[in-house]
Parts: C-alpha cells; structure tokens; sequence
C-alpha cells in the first residue's frame, strides 16, 4: 500500500514539469477564456502557464486594449515585447525552453477575434 502511494506521489510530482513542456498552441488554447462584457464587447483572458496572464478588451474592435497581468521571462510561458500585426506571440519562458529545433515553439493571438493560432500566418488572416 505504502509503494502504490509512494509512486502515485511520483506520478503527480511530474505533472508540473509535463506541463511546461507543452507548446505554446495548446497552452493558450487552453488557457483561452472570452465572454461578452455587458455592453456587448468581446474580452478574452489569457491564463498561460504559471508565469503569462493578460486579458484582450473590446477584441476585434479599433480600441482593443492589451492589458498584461503577469509576464515572466523567466517561467514557463512569457510575451514577445512586439506586437506583429494584430497578434501577440507567446513562446516559452527560459524555464520551459524546448529542445534546440523543436517545432512548434510559440503560438500567435489574435487582436482581432481572440483565437490562439499555431502561426503567425494563420493569425494574420483571422477574421
């Protein structure tokens, strides 16, 4: 009883470290929330990891507003400094660094309807 509880402690100890290792796509795939405010404009909620949070007001709208909560170089997602076009990149943080040549390496969110895409190409052409 005393090793079955043993390795269910192993196993849970390295969910955490599985979890970094998680590209940026799926992370903010689902870390993706977005609702209708009440006077009917979209936000959207980033929870990215334990180091990125931000929030997209009035997405899709010429006043969307970028709102950053929580952006950590050092943990396991972080924000690109510059916007590229109407998205927002997000890559992983210097804790969670992929293996030299590992696809895949940063995901694009979109100003203009909220969704995270696997390109910036992808991105570019949200409607």
């Amino acid at each position: 009883m005393k090793a079955m509880a043993c390795a269910a402690l192993g196993g849970l100890l390295l969910v955490p470290s599985a979890l970094a290792s998680v590209e940026p796509y799926l992370a903010a795939w689902h870390g993706t929330t977005c609702d209708l405010e009440t006077d009917g404009a979209l936000i959207c909620r980033y929870r990215i990891g334990a180091s990125l949070e931000f929030i997209l007001r009035r997405v899709g709208e010429p006043g969307v507003r970028l709102e950053i909560l929580r952006n950590d170089r050092e943990g396991d997602y972080a924000l690109d400094d510059e916007l590229h076009g109407t998205c927002l990149v997000v890559r992983h943080g210097w804790s969670a660094r992929p293996a030299p040549g590992a696809e895949r390496n940063f995901a694009a969110v979109s100003a203009v309807n909220g969704v995270a895409y696997r390109t910036l190409r992808e991105c570019r052409k949200a409607k």
